[in-house]
This record gives structure tokens, C-alpha cells and sequence, in this order.
């Protein structure tokens, strides 16, 4: 008994649920089977030893069953027991096992069996026994799951992980010190072979490929080459095998599940093991494979990105035909697959003779563009401009040079060319220069029949201007054109018009253009939107208070910036992230991170978590001088967007420097301009002039927006509270501001909130308040009774503050018991008896 403590399962909580459950049921004097199947790799042993490890410790007898040969003992000779049997599918004759199965023992046994996907005869046996049978069937690990098994590693990896692995813990196992962007590249299905697995995840990944027959491995690899998935027809012409040979082959392969069949169609059951097979296969026999294949699929007309594929693999040089296939099919896929249309124009202009290939460069510049190779794709496409000024390859360029953050370079291009699509290129860039010209061009866009480019740069342009009426009334048009469009017209607007919907307060829109245009970016490769889509979600989580999936989506932004070549995408990234440094790390952190994106609008964004950082160090100059130097004094330079923010900023700024005068006048622009901390400043203005009554009402006026917002707004509610002498409220108050902190991870926050609590007084000696009464609720126990007295649900609640839902639960479990009360009319009822 007893051992060293067992690590525990991430992502198996209802499996081990159920075996404990069948424990039980043994102890009670059940006889039962626990049968476990799934692929190879995916945890079965380690649920049998899990069983095997807890019956142990309960005193439950446990044996382990060879699969060579049938127990030597009866399986009834020690009741209660567990008969373990890893393996299964793989009996050596399996007549002792059906015959258990066919006649319970007398005495309480558990069987407990574990076997591969693609055995037959073991699930018929199950479904003809009388025996009670548990199936338990566990999935793929999900990226919660991998984060816990992980901990400390970023969001995004865990992500990457789990695509890599397809959520297998064997795989996950061996990919343990590889990086997954490696994995993830040599698994793709469009590159296959241009990345070699690392040795560690090909031993791993290959061992079931190796431990077939010679013909059985050659259809593997053939199955490999062919596609994924693949036609039958194609995986015999590639493995150049009898066709009969074939056929016998492939069932064997699927009777094993190591591939599965889709109809005519085979596909392996992951895309390592495809990508395994195929690297052991040798270069060899890889090249005759895909030649054949090559010369089936011209022969018989098939798909032209199938034939490109096989033609990467097998063409030599002064191959024109292959080149042309190529080319013709970079063409067909280059908004849907950038990544690989950029691959294909290479390989086509290297078995051309020199210089023949220099019609395909505006090609390749564009396809390296679209899939985010920055840097190659500027120097592609200017290569390409000194011979021509074809409008495709200028505004290539000049979309080019605009992710780079070159944005006068891009400017002066366009200049070159009145070609459709240049509008829109224009306001695009104005839109990042916060340059009032962005809704001229996106209006020439929409006259020119650019309709999609142009109605979002126009509603883009507007909110930035701070017009709240855009397309004529209503942003709209643009939403209804977007959402009504295939993905390749849409995808590169999406990250515009969630900033839109952000700007206008619709969280929720903007977090479903940002989930399709991700979805559009991974699917195709198109990683040039991604950095900003992060941005996006990043912005969108710092107001829903979502601190650590601020720093997640910016730390990724960062990444596939830094990779695509963008100093200026992986700034924006830092510029969104800012306040969230603030927030959780504090004011000194934040201010020796700052970034410096050349774009006005995205340093406006730094700029304003900059403000709020010496605010927040008590450095009222520093903050005012910031202003000064970013905005202007008077805040001429501020874009209309956040004009009213700045104002408050400034204000704030101005009451610490004791001219109170002047913040009043910021204080109250920033409220006509319905800033969201408008009223914040105000409160600020009304305290330092001794209006003491009108600050606490403006403070309880700015508990609105975000949580994080919420919590400061209550904090200094406390505070005004504290001075006028009501401490009991000002406890209440500053206890739901530091609960907001702490909900949202707002570390620095919540620490400082125990010094504002120490100043105030708020840990003064008092009276204990008595059970039954309302005074006895804490202050969050009395918002949420407030709430339920109004008669909103639980879950209602919950979505009001920001809570879970198991938390309001908790809440008003413990207001019942304070109160003495057993239902919502019974508090409904207390707080109304406390008003009168």
C-alpha cells in the first residue's frame, strides 16, 4: 500500500469519476467491466493504473493479466478483486477472455480492459455479456487541460501544443522541449516534408508505422504521399504495388486504426503519424512516389493544387510543365493558402532557366505578403516594381510597407496608381496617421465599387473622428456587406471593424468579428491580420476586466509580429497591453515598458495608459506634461475617439496640481463627450472644491463600463465617503472595489487598495453587527441581495458584476444565513423592512 503520490490526471476529472464509481460498486458487492478504448497514445493504460493504484489503497486484491496467456488462478478465488488487462486488442487467443465475459464469477470481480479503436471482436464480446459494463472513450486533451498539465506555459502555446498533438498526452509526452511552431509546420499538410519532425516526436510518432510488414509500410507511406486525405486510386498509382496488395493492405491499416477510410477516401488517424510515415519513408522513394502520383493526376485531369503538390516534390530542373502547374496554381490558392502559393512560385521560378521566372516575382511578392513574410515579401516586391507599375504589384507594396509600419513610403506609392483598391489602401493609412482624410478616400472606395474596404474604413474613420453616426445613421452597412461574405473577401476588414464595434460599446460583435477573422487567418495562413486581431481581443478583454487574457493575446500578437518581420505590429501589441501592465504590476513597470508605434492612433493608445500610469504614481506634472507634449494643452491633437478620455486625464492632473479652475472645464468636457470616466474626473474636481455631496455623487455616477473601471470608481467613493465621516459605507465600498480587483486580477490594484484601507480608518475596532440583520451583510453580500431583491435570476447577476455564476450562488447562500430568511422574498422582504 501507500507509494509515492501519483501526478495527478489533467482533463480526465469524468473518467475518473466513473472508475471510482465502479470501485464503489465493487465494494457493495458488484461484479462489473470497466472497458477503456481510444487510440493509441491517449491515456488508457494510465486510467488502468490509475483504477489499479486506488483499488490498492482501498485494500482491493489487483492483478495484472498477460496477454499471452489466460490468468493462472480463477478469476473468483479472491473476492473483492480487480483483474487488470492493458492491451487487449492484441490477445493471443482470445477464448479465455470471451468465456469470462460470457459468465460472471460468483463473488465480486471488476475486469478492467483497455483496447485500441479498430478492434471488432472485443466490443461484440461486450455487447453479449451479461456483465454490467462501464465504456469509458477518452477524447483529445483540450488547452485548459495542457495549461494544467503545463504550468507557466503561455496560453498560445498551450494552443499550439494541443494542434500539434492533436491533444494525444503520448504525443504531448514527446513534444515536451520541442517548439511547437516547429511541430505544427512539419505536420502541415501543405508543406509536408519541408520540415523534418525532431528526432524525439519521429521515434515516437513512427513506432506503429515501423512494426508493420514491408507491404503494409509501403501503402502507409503511399497513403502518406498521396494527400490528406487521399483517393484510393491515387494511394495505388503512388505506391507502385498491385493493386490487390494494395487493397489487402489498406484494410489491415484501417482494421488497426492506424488510417481511416472516408468512403474511398484514406486519411492517417492524426497528421503526426502522416507526417512520421512520410519522413521514413526516404527521399528516395518519397521522389519516385510523387512522380508517379504526378503523372496519374496530369494524365487523368486532376485537382491543379494536387498536381502542384506532387510537382514540388518530384520536378527537377529545366521541368517547364511542372513550373507552369505551379504557377498556374499558386494563382488558385493565394488567398486561401498565401503560405504555400509563395512555396510553389519559388520552386517554379528555380526549375525555370535563369531569368525565365521574372513574370512570376509580382506573384511571389504578393503571396509572401498575404501570408506574412514581411520583410522578403518588401524586397520580392520592390525587385519586382523596378520592371513594372502594375497596379496588383504597387498596392501589394504599398499594403506592405503599411504593416511595417512605413507608412510614408506606402503613401508615396500610391501615389503611383488611381487603380481600384488604391482608395482604400489611402484611408487604411489615414485611419493609422489619425489623418481626417480617411473618410474622403473610403468614400471614393465606395464609389469606385470597392464596397467591402470602403464602408469599413468609413464607419473606422468616423468613430475615430468621434462621429457616432456613421454610414448616414448607423454603422450597419458595413456589418450586413461583412457578415454576408465568403471569408477570402472579408478577412483582412475584420480587425477594422472590431475596432468599430468597440468604439460603439458592442463588446459582443466585436468579439465575434474577431473569433472569424482568427478562425480566417488560421485556417488560411493569412498571419498578416493577426497580430492586430489579437490587439483587438486584447483591448476587448482589458474591458470585460479579463487582465491575464490581455497579457496572453498581446504576448502572442507580439510573437507572430516579431516573426512576420512588424517592429510596428508588435508595438500596437504593447500599446494594448499597457494598461494591463498598470493594473497588475503598477505604475513603475508600466512606465519602463512603454512602446513607440509610428502610428499616431496606436501611440494614442500607449499615450493614454501613460497618463494614467503617473496618475496613478501620484506624479500630477509628469502626467500633465505628457499631455501637453502628446496632445497639446488644449488637446487639439486628440483624435475625437478619445478626446473625452484625455480630458479627464488632464483634469485629474490638473485638481493634483491645485488648479482646480482649469480641470473643471477639462473635467466637464470630458463628461459632454461621454467619456466612460468622465464622471471619475469630475468627482475629483467637485472634492478638491469642497463639494462634498456632488464628489460622491459623481463617483457613484462613474461606476459604469468595465469592472476594473467600476472598482476604481468605488474606491474613490470610499474615499469621499471616509472624509465626510461615513465609514461603515466607506468599508462597504472600498470591500467591492478590492473584490473587482481581485476578479479581475488586478494585482497592483487590490495591493494598494489595503494601504487606501489602512488610511481610511476602514480596519477601525466596531461592533460586531447580529445575525438577522441587514448591517451583518458584507458589502458585496449586499449588492447581490439588492439585486435579488429586484428580482433579477442568479444568473442575471452574475452577468451584472462581472461574476461566475457558482459565486453569486455562494453569496446568497450566505445572505440567507445572515438574514434568517430561506427564500428571495424573505430578503426582498428584510431590506424593505430596514428602507421603512
Amino acid at each position: 500500500m501507500g507509494g509515492p503520490a501519483r501526478e495527478p490526471l489533467a482533463g480526465r476529472e469524468q473518467e475518473l469519476s466513473a472508475l471510482q464509481r465502479s470501485l464503489d460498486a465493487l465494494v457493495t458487492g458488484q461484479s462489473l467491466v470497466v472497458a477503456v478504448h481510444g487510440e493509441p497514445g491517449i491515456g488508457k493504460t494510465r486510467l488502468l493504473a490509475e483504477l489499479a493504484a486506488d483499488a490498492d489503497s482501498a485494500g482491493i486484491g489487483v492483478r495484472f493479466a498477460e496477454v499471452s496467456r489466460s490468468p493462472s488462478e480463477r478469476i473468483s478465488e479472491h473476492c473483492p478483486s480487480v483483474l487488470v488487462i492493458d492491451d487487449a486488442h492484441a490477445l493471443n487467443g482470445a477464448e479465455w477472455l470471451e468465456s469470462l465475459l460470457r459468465v460472471p464469477p460468483s463473488g465480486p470481480v471488476l475486469v478492467a480492459l483497455a483496447y485500441r479503436d479498430g478492434c471488432q471482436w472485443l466490443p461484440a464480446a461486450l455487447a453479449r455479456s451479461p456483465w454490467q459494463v462501464t465504456r469509458l472513450s477518452p477524447g483529445p486533451l483540450d488547452t485548459s487541460a495542457v495549461a494544467a498539465l503545463m504550468p507557466g506555459t503561455p496560453r498560445h502555446v498551450c494552443s499550439q501544443l494541443v494542434a500539434a498533438s492533436g491533444g494525444n498526452p503520448l504525443y504531448l509526452s514527446a513534444l515536451s522541449g520541442v517548439s511547437p511552431e516547429v511541430v505544427l509546420s512539419a505536420i502541415d499538410p501543405r508543406g509536408l516534408g519541408e520540415t523534418p519532425l525532431p528526432d524525439a516526436v519521429l521515434a515516437v510518432a513512427a513506432s506503429e508505422v515501423l512494426a508493420l510488414n514491408e507491404i503494409q509500410r509501403e501503402v502507409a507511406y503511399a497513403v502518406a504521399a498521396s494527400g490528406a486525405p487521399a483517393d484510393l486510386d491515387v494511394v495505388v498509382r503512388t505506391s507502385g504495388l498491385p493493386e490487390p496488395a494494395v487493397l489487402r493492405a489498406l484494410d489491415d491499416l484501417v482494421a488497426t486504426g492506424l488510417v481511416r477510410a472516408h468512403g474511398s477516401r484514406i486519411a492517417f488517424r492524426h497528421p503526426l503519424v502522416r507526417a512520421a510515415a512520410y519522413q521514413s519513408a526516404g527521399v528516395t522513394w518519397r521522389t519516385a512516389a510523387h512522380r508517379r502520383a504526378g503523372e496519374y493526376l496530369r494524365a487523368k485531369g486532376g485537382p491543379l493544387p494536387l498536381q502542384a503538390f506532387h510537382a514540388a516534390r518530384a520536378a527537377t530542373y529545366g521541368d517547364v510543365a511542372a513550373a507552369s502547374t505551379l504557377a498556374s496554381a499558386a494563382e488558385v490558392v493565394l488567398d486561401s493558402a498565401p503560405g504555400t502559393a509563395a512555396k510553389w512560385v519559388d520552386r517554379a521560378i528555380q526549375l525555370l532557366p535563369h531569368g525565365a521566372g521574372k513574370r512570376l516575382v509580382p506573384l511571389l511578392g504578393r503571396a509572401l505578403g498575404l501570408g506574412g513574410d514581411l520583410t522578403r515579401a518588401r524586397d520580392v516586391l520592390h525587385q519586382a516594381l523596378a520592371a513594372t507599375d502594375e497596379p496588383e504589384v504597387v498596392l501589394a507594396c504599398a499594403r506592405t510597407e503599411r504593416l511595417l509600419g512605413r507608412y510614408t513610403e506606402a503613401e508615396a506609392l500610391l501615389a503611383r496608381t488611381s487603380a481600384p483598391g488604391a482608395a482604400a489602401e489611402r484611408a487604411a493609412i489615414a485611419a493609422l496617421l489619425s489623418d481626417t482624410t480617411c473618410v474622403d478616400h473610403a468614400k471614393q472606395a465606395i464609389a469606385e465599387g470597392d464596397e467591402v474596404a470602403g464602408h469599413v474604413l468609413l464607419a473606422l474613420g468616423s468613430v475615430r473622428a468621434g462621429q457616432s453616426n456613421v454610414d448616414g445613421g448607423t454603422h450597419w452597412p458595413a456589418v450586413r456587406l461583412v457578415d454576408g461574405l465568403p471569408d477570402a473577401v472579408v478577412g483582412d476588414h475584420l480587425a477594422a471593424l472590431a475596432w468599430v464595434e468597440l468604439a460603439l460599446d458592442r463588446s459582443a460583435e466585436a468579439a465575434r468579428h474577431v473569433r472569424r477573422g482568427l478562425d480566417i487567418a488560421r485556417g488560411t495562413g493569412r498571419r498578416s491580420s493577426v497580430p492586430e486581431l489579437l490587439a483587438v481581443d486584447a483591448a476587448l478583454a482589458l474591458r470585460s476586466g479579463h487582465l491575464d487574457r490581455v497579457r496572453t493575446s498581446c504576448e502572442e500578437a507580439r510573437a507572430v509580429a516579431t516573426a512576420m518581420g512588424s517592429a510596428e505590429l508588435a508595438a500596437l501589441a504593447s500599446a494594448v497591453e499597457l494598461s494591463a501592465v498598470l493594473w497588475q504590476s503598477g505604475p513603475e513597470e508600466a512606465l519602463a515598458s512603454v512602446p513607440a508605434p509610428r502610428s499616431p492612433w496606436w501611440s494614442e493608445i500607449a499615450g493614454l495608459a501613460v497618463a494614467e500610469a503617473y496618475l496613478a504614481a501620484g506624479d500630477f506634472a509628469a502626467c500633465a506634461r505628457h499631455i501637453a507634449d502628446t496632445v497639446g494643452a488644449d488637446l487639439s491633437r486628440a483624435s475625437g475617439w478619445d478626446q473625452g478620455t484625455w480630458a479627464a486625464h488632464l483634469a485629474v492632473a490638473l485638481v493634483g496640481l491645485d488648479r482646480v479652475d482649469e480641470a473643471a472645464g477639462f473635467a466637464e468636457e470630458a463628461v459632454a463627450r461621454e467619456s466612460a470616466i468622465g464622471h471619475f474626473a469630475r468627482s475629483h474636481v467637485f472634492a478638491a472644491m469642497g463639494r462634498s455631496s456632488a464628489a460622491r455623487d459623481e463617483a457613484a455616477r462613474a461606476i459604469t463600463g468595465g469592472p476594473v473601471r467600476q472598482a476604481r470608481a468605488r474606491e474613490l467613493l470610499a474615499e469621499h465617503l471616509a472624509a465626510g465621516g461615513d465609514l461603515a459605507t466607506a468599508r462597504i465600498e472600498l470591500g467591492r472595489a478590492k473584490e473587482g480587483y481581485l476578479a479581475c486580477g488586478a494585482t497592483w490594484l487590490s495591493t494598494r487598495v489595503r494601504l487606501t484601507e489602512t488610511r481610511l480608518g476602514a480596519r477601525a475596532p466596531r461592533s460586531r453587527s447580529p445575525h438577522g440583520t441587514v448591517e451583518a451583510l458584507s458589502g458585496r453580500e449586499l449588492e447581490i441581495a439588492e439585486l435579488v431583491a429586484s428580482g433579477l435570476t442568479n444568473r442575471e447577476v452574475a452577468t451584472q458584476l462581472f461574476l461566475s455564476r457558482k459565486t453569486v450562488e455562494g453569496h446568497l447562500a450566505r445572505v440567507f444565513t445572515k438574514l434568517g430568511v430561506k427564500s428571495r422574498m424573505g430578503v426582498a422582504q428584510r431590506l424593505a423592512a430596514r428602507s421603512s
